[in-house]
């Protein structure tokens, strides 16, 4: 059965056993009927990456969540998806990865937090991402498309030595209150051996 669509529409890709296969831009859909189909090699690839997207995904900040699911609201209205189901923070965080290991041949096993971060940090936004198309590029700006996805690393450096130069005050605070006490001790103790006139303690 074959049924020609007008508008905006969220159809599932199944009803009961069928499978509604959708063309011509969404605004044609074809009711087939079920048929048993191998596992192809892209399958196999596509379950086995999975985890391993999961696992970055989860490194994220939500700063670069925020982002990227900015950019998905956008794309749907953008690209004018009928079938906006799939398209998520994750889905598109996904394609970036795919693009990735298109770019810099390096598969997605391998891929690492820094490798991901030192891209965020040469393409420092979403409308950087997209110009060097490693997102979709889309027609529509929006708010957050300019807004850095990490911050750049004078500034976490900047803030690791704000850090350290606390930590280490506070350490030598805690040496001198203890130096304090000792030599406190060591009057109080030499005063009751008489070795320590009284007016000498203070």
């Amino acid at each position: 059965m074959k049924v020609y669509l007008s508008g905006m529409h969220k159809f599932p890709k199944r009803i009961d056993d069928y499978i509604l296969a959708y063309y011509a831009n969404n605004n044609v859909v074809i009711l087939r009927k079920p048929v048993k189909r191998s596992i192809l090699p892209q399958n196999i690839k596509i379950k086995n990456n999975q985890p391993y997207l999961c696992a970055l995904w989860g490194e994220m900040s939500l700063n670069i969540k925020s982002l990227f699911a900015d950019y998905a609201k956008v794309y749907k209205i953008n690209t004018q998806q009928k079938r906006s189901q799939g398209v998520s923070a994750f889905s598109m965080f996904i394609y970036f990865i795919y693009r990735l290991q298109a770019r810099y041949q390096i598969s997605i096993r391998t891929m690492t937090i820094d490798f991901i971060m030192s891209i965020f940090s040469q393409f420092n936004s979403i409308k950087k991402l997209m110009r060097e198309s490693l997102l979709f590029c889309l027609s529509m700006r929006f708010y957050s498309q300019n807004k850095k996805l990490v911050e750049s690393a004078q500034l976490i450096e900047d803030k690791r030595n704000i850090v350290y130069k606390h930590d280490k005050e506070e350490v030598l605070s805690n040496k001198d209150e203890e130096l304090m006490q000792k030599e406190k001790a060591n009057k109080i103790g030499n005063l009751k051996q008489g070795l320590l006139a009284p007016n000498e303690y203070g």
